[in-house]
């Protein structure tokens, strides 16, 4: 019996087709025909034009089974609504190449490799990626219409605010998130609850209201003109975070405040009563740019330009005074400059062991960060960024390392082991005991090629002695002609490969090794002290195996690959009384301490 798989999907457009519609068709089309479903993937809310869904993925997987002979879906705009038509079209091929009909349950039709189909299925895709387009167009009408307006455009409201859900002028209703991420309904006028929502199920208002921001509950709005007040105090971020986690407070998806996420409320003119919209573009088909919607042919995350915002000053009542609020943009501005902080993974990182060091204590990666004092003194150092998140229930150890130190005593690990080598009486010999062998070896396919060239020179020259005594009809009937362009041909074979061989066969002599070795050595210890930061980085990968920072002992246990460390590391004398250096009995450990 033929053998079926389907696939459904619902975006988040109220009016499609349910999953379980979707389903129970294709289960309705199998039977008709004779099919057995055997397995339906599914991508709920999750639009057409993303072509990475977790569902799609699986059915393309499945499609590559040999017990699978047709794919289903209800119709060709469930598999996609791609931005680019030759997307979907490229996806159905793919289906195809795999030996499965492709067929949609609501036509009945089936793609296929004919020019009629393939057109079809491009027009069908265009007019399904179109549909989004002129969709993703209307949208940002309506949206660019609300924030002109003073209304609240769509997502989470920021901390201290609820949603006031309003039918033209009237209220209707309060939405506030709750802290362990759902949310819950409140009468406008009586502020009594109506219905929770759970997490993962946001209230979605309907399409002729509209909402705006008001104040939340008092000591939610109390905790955020604290925060602001401390913040314009001196008080740093983390005691900030620790505050608001502390009260037991929650951010609108259930999580505990972290430093990541209090800095972009600190910034936020929404807790001015300003509505700015536009500062970056999300949408994978429009932009708004100098007051019209334009197409976008590229996609990801786009920062506006200030000139193509919509702000709208007094849209809700404040919650910061303007004085509190422009003294901590001040502070926000001052401590950017001051303050160079890069995530370890980041590219413009300048730190050397970026991706490298790990936190003894909860296993995350360290980061770099730059502080730079008072009289301009700048100091390099590692953090450990689950704690600086603050997830202090994984790492409650709040401690730095010195890059400067730990940097500088890896380099001189290298640099001490290059110049042991350098001098190695016993790799010099293994080196041109190699060089030896390997031109041994390719001296004897050099003679083997020039012994089979003069080989097939002799069969070319009886050959041409046998070409010279018959008529030329008679060497064509005996194929004397076409040998003769075999052996051309197999003698032109014989002489490139033997200029290869020959080309790749310039070893050094052996009497000017050590000399050569020396220069080569001299080379990477200058890359080492002079040479670029990716450069430096990939010395530093081929020598270290690990680096772990462990404030309990004070120390950064740095693992070296052991194949070139044949001797113990003498490490050299220690910086000052507070910051001892070690060194480990094992050839491919070294421990370097630090104070943390």
């Amino acid at each position: 019996m033929t053998q079926a798989i389907g696939y459904i999907r619902r975006s988040t457009d109220r009016q499609e087709e349910s999953l379980d519609q979707q389903r129970a068709q294709l289960e309705a089309f199998a039977d008709k025909n004779g099919w057995t479903l055997k397995a339906v993937y599914c991508d709920d809310a999750i639009s057409g034009s993303n072509l990475d869904r977790p569902g799609l993925q699986q059915l393309l997987s499945a499609s590559e089974s040999s017990d699978v002979d047709v794919v289903m879906a209800w119709d060709r705009n469930r598999i996609a609504r791609p931005k680019d038509a030759l997307d979907g079209l490229l996806l159905e091929r793919k289906l195809q190449e795999s030996g499965k009909r492709v067929v949609y349950a609501s036509t009945g039709q089936e793609a296929d490799r004919s020019f009629a189909s393939g057109l079809i299925s491009y027009v069908e895709h265009y007019q399904n990626g179109d549909y989004l387009r002129k969709l993703s167009r209307d949208t940002m009408r309506g949206t660019v219409d609300r924030a002109k307006r003073g209304l609240w455009t769509g997502g989470p409201p920021p901390f201290g605010f609820d949603r006031l859900i309003l039918d033209g002028d009237t209220p209707k209703r309060i939405v506030r998130a709750t802290n362990d991420g759902g949310q819950v309904m409140l009468d406008a006028d009586s502020g009594a609850e109506i219905d929770q929502l759970p997490k993962g199920k946001p209230h979605k208002k309907q399409d002729h209201e509209v909402s705006t921001l008001i104040p939340s509950e008092p000591s939610r709005v109390r905790a955020v003109q604290r925060m602001f007040d401390d913040y314009a105090s001196g008080a740093p971020t983390r005691k900030l975070r620790d505050d608001l986690n502390d009260a037991g407070f929650r951010t609108s998806r259930g999580s505990k405040f972290t430093v990541q996420t209090l800095l972009p409320m600190l910034e936020n003119p929404a807790y001015r009563g300003r509505c700015v919209y536009n500062r970056r573009t999300l949408s994978k088909w429009h932009r708004y740019q100098e007051g019209s919607s334009v197409e976008r042919k590229d996609e990801g995350i786009e920062h506006r330009m200030e000139a193509d915002w919509i702000v709208c000053e007094d849209a809700w009542p404040a919650l910061v005074d303007q004085a509190t609020f422009d003294r901590v943009q001040q502070l926000r501005a001052d401590s950017k400059t001051k303050h160079a902080h890069h995530r370890g993974n980041a590219m413009k990182s300048n730190y050397l062991l970026t991706g490298r060091i790990v936190c003894g204590v909860c296993g995350g990666r360290l980061t770099g960060a730059t502080r730079t004092s008072g009289k301009g003194y700048k100091t390099r150092y590692y953090t450990c960024c689950t704690h600086q998140a603050g997830h202090k229930d994984r790492c409650p150890k709040r401690y730095s390392v010195p890059a400067d130190l730990v940097e500088e005593h890896i380099l001189n690990l290298i640099q001490s082991d290059l110049l042991r080598l350098r001098d190695d009486d016993q790799l010099h010999a293994y080196v041109a005991e190699e060089l030896r062998r390997l031109s041994g070896t390719k001296h004897d396919t050099r003679e083997q090629l020039q012994k089979r060239l003069v080989e097939m020179d002799q069969k070319i020259a009886r050959l041409r002695d046998h070409l010279g005594s018959m008529s030329p009809q008679t060497a064509e009937s005996l194929g004397f002609y076409q040998q003769a362009d075999d052996l051309v041909a197999e003698r032109a074979e014989i002489e490139h490969e033997l200029e290869s061989v020959t080309a790749n066969v310039n070893l050094p002599p052996v009497g000017d090794l050590r000399k050569r070795i020396a220069a080569e050595f001299e080379s990477i210890q200058a890359l080492l002290e002079s040479g670029s930061l990716e450069e430096r980085r990939s010395m530093i990968g081929n020598y270290v195996d690990e680096i772990k920072a462990d404030p309990n002992e004070q120390v950064v246990h740095i693992g070296l690959y052991p194949t070139l460390l044949s001797q113990r590391i003498e490490v050299p004398p220690p910086y000052s009384k507070n910051q001892q250096r070690h060194y480990s009995e094992s050839a491919s450990k070294s421990v370097v301490g630090c104070k943390l």
